[in-house]
């Protein structure tokens, strides 16, 4: 009866005189049937509660989840878009490169030539001056060579014609 005294007293009614054990009192059975029907009460309505949490918090975290996905898709997307536009950009770049490194070599393989056929042209301009004054240098010398000459004739022709 332990358990009987303790539902009366959670039934809030006063504890009557204990009755022999083989005879309840009516009104200790209605109030423990009572307390048992609020009880189950309590407990369906407290199941249907956490149920209803469940359920609730299954789809907040579906929802969750979801968004989350879109999010993530949404970031894997714009990270290989910028991938596309750095190899894109990197493809570019190499391409540039390749085509200053042709252009140059082009420049440099006409400079080379240019600079080539000016030293064969100042070569030649050097040789033709030098030829030129080999020649200057003869004629003077033969023209001074021959003014020596005239400059003795005539000497020789004062010094003969003083002496006669």
């Amino acid at each position: 009866m332990a358990a009987g005294s303790g539902l009366r007293a959670m039934a809030g009614r006063e504890m009557k005189k204990e009755r022999p054990a083989g005879s309840p009192d009516p009104a200790d059975v209605s109030a423990i049937r009572a307390a048992n029907e609020h009880l189950q009460a309590t407990i369906r309505t407290l199941r249907e509660r956490l149920e209803l949490q469940k359920s609730e918090a299954e789809a907040a975290m579906q929802r969750a989840q979801a968004s989350h996905a879109g999010e993530i898709s949404a970031l894997q997307a714009t990270i290989q878009e910028m991938r596309d536009h750095l190899q894109a950009r990197d493809e570019a770049a190499r391409a540039d490169v390749q085509s200053v490194r042709a252009s140059t070599a082009g420049e440099v393989k006409q400079l080379e030539s240019t600079v080539n056929a000016l030293r064969t042209r100042l070569e030649a301009e050097d040789q033709r001056h030098q030829n030129h004054v080999a020649e200057l240098q003869a004629t003077f010398s033969k023209e001074r060579e021959m003014l020596h000459q005239q400059v003795k004739a005539l000497r020789l022709k004062l010094e003969g014609g003083h002496a006669a």
